[in-house]
């Protein structure tokens, strides 16, 4: 059974938060509720998916997986080229969240993979329905990410918070609504001035120098990957003799799930 949460972001925007334990997709559920008329800012959260896991794959009958997953509408007065951003900006927003729940490296992948510790946990969708004037009838964005104890250890401050809050509220809420708390820190204002935030992304892009495969005339070629457009959030990549490119749609581009970091010190 759905529990009903309100929740108010620090600019004093109401999120109306469906709460569940267990569905097969928090976006497709979004999808449905928005097409219907469901409101800016109705969210759709459950602890556990049992149709498809972190990454967007398909699960196998009768499993489930355990995290956050979480789907937002969205009614925005935004062009299209400006919701190209919209992932990466959410990117930021999200590993932010995340950063305060582990100490482990985390980092962003292209064009909103989270990845710990060289493993992809987690992304982001984005969905959207225009309208006969070219304007966005609603937007839904799903932040996903499974919850290991390896990686995301429950913090004492929020078993406190556990405790002590009024209704009994879960470890993975309180980290869903840290991460609507980021990400509406941004959003939209943010959105219209992609410059304040992709410097921040481009710090905490993770996949410098892996080494990856990028699709051509319906082939696959091996490429190391350079960095990401500040301008147009393309992907910069290096063909096997030498020649850059840059890559448009995470369709046209392979990165394996699990990469080598960099050795850094902290």
């Amino acid at each position: 059974m759905a529990k009903n949460v309100i929740m108010r972001t620090k600019d004093g925007k109401i999120l109306h938060l469906e709460c569940h334990d267990s569905i097969p997709s928090t976006h497709s559920l979004a999808r449905s509720y928005a097409r219907i008329g469901y409101a800016d800012g109705y969210v759709v959260f459950s602890e556990n998916q049992t149709e498809y896991n972190s990454l967007g794959q398909k699960l196998t009958e009768g499993s489930s997986e355990h995290g956050v997953y979480l789907s937002c509408i969205l009614r925005p007065s935004i062009f299209p080229s400006q919701a190209g951003f919209l992932g990466a900006m959410s990117a930021v927003a999200f590993v932010t969240a995340l950063e305060e729940q582990t100490d482990k490296t985390l980092g962003i992948g292209w064009v909103s993979d989270i990845f710990c510790e060289g493993e992809r946990i987690g992304t982001i969708a984005t969905e959207g329905k225009l309208d006969s004037f070219m304007a966005y009838e609603y937007i839904i964005i799903s932040f996903t990410v499974k919850l290991t104890d390896e990686y995301f250890p429950p913090r004492l401050s929020d078993m406190i918070k556990k405790v002590f809050e009024s209704e009994n509220t879960s470890i993975p809420l309180i980290i869903a609504k840290n991460i609507l708390s980021k990400f509406f820190a941004l959003y939209p204002k943010r959105i219209k001035t992609p410059e304040k935030f992709m410097e921040n992304y481009k710090r905490k892009f993770i996949l410098g120098g892996v080494k990856a495969r990028y699709i051509e005339d319906g082939k696959k070629k091996r490429c190391k990957i350079l960095g990401v457009e500040s301008a147009d959030g393309r992907l910069i990549v290096e063909t096997k003799d030498g020649a850059i490119k840059h890559i448009s749609g995470n369709r046209n581009i392979i990165i394996p799930d699990k990469i080598k970091l960099k050795s850094t010190s902290k």
